[in-house]
């Protein structure tokens, strides 16, 4: 019981430093046009690092390190889902340049909009309109999310699979903090 009650503040504080990168990559992901790689790069890295000291192997470490980005993923577009729920205004946003993007050796068309308010929405678009063309966007007027059609509905699944991806990590980290050492 000893050892389990030394070993508890740091199972609780790796938890804690997992869950606070994550939410700072969640936060550098909001919009469409986030910086995706570099942010689940360092999701992942830190996700593998937070078991140092403990006898985590590869596969542990590794698929703390896969959890970890997998609710940086989840998380990111349920916020950007629930902004635009909460405070999404819906607008008519109009096709102002289409362009031919290769893609696995067929060219697909791409999007560029601005909005009605004269706000231009980052990010291209996948979807085959002429210019000059008008569509319903939702958009939220203090922020970067944004997305192609009415308001979306309460992100309920999508809040509760991030949340179990949360829960599974918090007791993967808890039992590989609180294991102990092989002789």
């Amino acid at each position: 019981m000893a050892e389990l009650t030394r070993r508890l503040p740091g199972a609780a504080l790796r938890n804690c430093l997992l869950l606070a990168g994550e939410f700072g990559a969640i936060w550098l992901l909001r919009g469409p046009e986030g910086a995706w790689i570099p942010v689940l790069l360092a999701v992942f890295v830190l996700g593998a690092a937070v078991p140092h000291g403990t006898d985590a192997e590869f596969v542990a470490r590794t698929l703390v390190a896969l959890l970890a980005v997998g609710i940086a993923v989840a998380g990111g577009n349920t916020w950007d889902r629930h902004t635009l729920h909460e405070r999404g205004r819906e607008e008519q946003a109009i096709v102002i340049e289409r362009t031919m993007v290769e893609d696995d050796s067929t060219p697909a068309p791409s999007l560029r909009l601005r909005s009605e308010a004269g706000r231009d929405l980052p990010g291209p678009v996948d979807m085959d309109l002429p210019v000059g063309a008008r569509l319903k966007v939702t958009v939220d007027p203090d922020g970067p999310a944004w997305s192609v059609g009415g308001r979306p509905e309460r992100p309920r699944w999508p809040a509760v699979g991030t949340g179990a991806l949360i829960l599974f990590q918090t007791v993967l980290v808890g039992r590989i903090s609180l294991r102990r050492p092989r002789a």
